[in-house]
């Protein structure tokens, strides 16, 4: 009886050993999935875009790919979402100024396409535009209205600012990285290296710019090829997908907006972070009003029949 049990015991033990060895194994496997990843296929496929950045290409690129698409995925599966809300914008914006359609990526690499992201340094919005920087460019930054959260005002600040850099540096690469680190660091750099080739200089800029192409070549690469890796983007609400956008130029409350259009104040506040005290503050330049397309007009007529200056916006 002892023998049996002692020999029962020993079977059993094999078998927890077994069995908690496959456990092991499904749990990396699970940690480290496989997948079908060639970086040479995507080293190519960079390398033959149309990508003003394409020539910039490096092996960290393969990285941030990685790291948007496989190690930061679910992250990156909301930043997906939220560029589906505001590249419209972006692109609006960028093929009335004549710009480039990669730089719109830049705000990927930025905030996530987010809004309210704020830095550590107090860079805030898609742009993570500074103060000053905001200001320059004709934003208001207060306690009680902040442009930077404005995806509008803030794209159109950006891009007249990365429209500055290109026509001082006399490059985009140069320019992108000057939206970084700054022009006097690039300007610096150019004058150390004797060269206007990035290629040539970029070891003189900081370790975060060095990064910074490379990671906006990726964002490249990861917003239209996420689908090809099995990252599904994080959808929108269609209150906030389809959107539409007044300037006024009186004083408006959220609760007023949402009274006139029946948009719920939720609604109103995520479409318009840029109010701090919920209300869109008076202003002779105007403020924009963002609202749901199936809402705006409701407002637009209110506006008009209660003799309020309005402009409509579409974009």
């Amino acid at each position: 009886m002892k023998k049996a049990n002692w020999m029962l015991l020993l079977v059993l033990g094999v078998f927890y050993s077994i069995t908690a060895s496959s456990t092991t194994i499904d749990f990396k496997y699970n940690e480290n999935p496989p997948f079908y990843y060639s970086e040479s296929d995507v080293k190519n496929h960079i390398e033959n875009s149309s990508s003003l950045l394409s020539p910039y290409y490096e092996p960290v690129v393969q990285f941030f790919v990685k790291d948007n698409l496989y190690q930061g995925k679910k992250g990156f599966a909301h930043t997906l979402g939220r560029t589906e809300m505001y590249f419209p914008v972006i692109e609006q914006y960028l093929a009335s100024y004549g710009l480039p359609d990669d730089l719109k990526y830049l705000v990927v690499v930025e905030s996530q396409a987010n809004p309210h992201a704020t830095s550590s340094v107090g860079a805030v919005g898609l742009w993570q535009l500074m103060p000053e920087t905001a200001r320059r460019y004709g934003l208001t930054v207060n306690d009680i209205q902040d442009d930077r959260k404005d995806p509008r005002k803030a794209t159109e600040a950006a891009l007249r600012y990365l429209t500055y850099l290109h026509s001082y540096l006399g490059d985009w690469v140069l320019a992108i990285a000057a939206y970084n680190c700054g022009e006097g660091r690039v300007r610096k750099a150019i004058k150390e290296a004797n060269s206007i080739d990035y290629a040539d200089l970029k070891h003189l800029l900081p370790k975060q710019t060095q990064k910074y192409i490379p990671a906006i070549i990726a964002a490249n690469y990861s917003v239209n090829n996420y689908h090809q890796h099995k990252v599904t983007a994080k959808p929108i609400s269609y209150e906030v997908k389809f959107t539409d956008a007044l300037q006024v130029f009186d004083k408006l409350t959220f609760t007023e907006i949402s009274n006139i259009t029946n948009t719920p104040i939720e609604i109103i506040r995520k479409l318009n972070p840029s109010y701090k005290k919920g209300y869109v503050p008076t202003t002779k330049r105007g403020n924009y009003v963002v609202l749901p397309s199936s809402d705006i007009n409701k407002l637009s007529q209110f506006l008009d029949y209660s003799d309020r200056y309005v402009v409509e916006m579409r974009f």
